[in-house]
């Protein structure tokens, strides 16, 4: 009979309240600087809280808030 193997979970990379800061690329729409507001498996749910003025449209589009991927989060130090 095979045994179970229990696998730890891992740490989350960040923490709800945690500043960070997001480059443009081709998969995220503009460069900003935010708040985690809730955290995923592979991303997080953040809240937009500084970026430029010409992404002003797409801010409200996203109504302030936006899923990223892990990958595309720094840590604001």
């Amino acid at each position: 009979m095979a045994q179970e193997t229990e696998v730890p979970e891992e740490k989350p990379a960040f923490a709800i309240g945690e500043k960070i800061s997001v480059r443009k690329s081709s998969e995220v729409p503009l460069s900003f600087k935010g708040t985690v507001t809730k955290l995923y498996d592979n991303s997080a749910l953040v809240s937009i809280d500084s970026y430029e003025d010409k992404y002003d449209e797409v801010v409200a589009d996203l109504q302030n808030k936006t899923v990223v991927g892990f990958k595309h989060i720094r840590a604001v130090k």
